[in-house]
């Protein structure tokens, strides 16, 4: 029988937020890279580009923010764990301040390539995109770092997010029944 399952904590919700945002983080390059061979629908790709890079980064916040709850109710048993967690952390902070700065310039860029004179929307055009990508590339670097210590985190260490979830016994219809063959 289909039942919705409970909710988890907050702090269960980190795995929920992370994954959004490392897959959304890590793919804006598409609709980016699409815009600067796309001519005919160029602004387009950059702006779903642009709302990939907010969406991401918003998730970003609530990624840390669900980390920092996480990491107040998951084992800090050895040494080697307290020091992971805390590099886990670090790198996700990280790279939700270069997102933060990687959505300052890419909508600056924006904002100043439909502002100014047709002879400097080339300029404008090519030095906000060797900004944002730089920056972008730095900042995916270092998310799929923190991802990357968060799967230790989790396969290695066996330390997992508080998720209330559903009874497995009741899955695929497999309940338990007494049989008297």
């Amino acid at each position: 029988m289909f039942q919705i399952p409970a909710l988890p904590p907050f702090e269960g919700f980190h795995p929920f937020v992370v994954h959004f945002t490392v897959g959304i983080l890590l793919s804006a390059w598409v609709p980016m890279v699409l815009g600067l061979v796309d001519r005919k629908r160029r602004m387009s790709w950059f702006r779903a580009g642009l709302m990939m890079i907010v969406m991401g980064t918003l998730f970003a916040f609530a990624g840390v923010l669900t980390g920092e709850a996480t990491e107040d109710v998951v084992d800090h048993s050895s040494e080697l764990i307290e020091h992971a967690i805390h590099e886990h952390e670090e790198l996700a902070e990280l790279s939700r301040n270069i997102f933060v700065g990687v959505t300052a310039i890419y909508l600056a860029s924006m904002i100043a390539f439909c502002k100014v004179t047709e002879p400097k929307k080339k300029k404008i055009g090519l030095i906000g995109t060797v900004l944002v990508g730089i920056t972008y590339i730095l900042g995916a670097l270092a998310l799929s770092n923190a991802g990357h210590l968060g799967g230790l985190l989790v396969h290695e260490h066996g330390l997992h997010a508080p998720v209330a979830g559903t009874d497995m016994s009741q899955l695929g219809g497999h309940e338990d029944h007494d049989h008297d063959d």
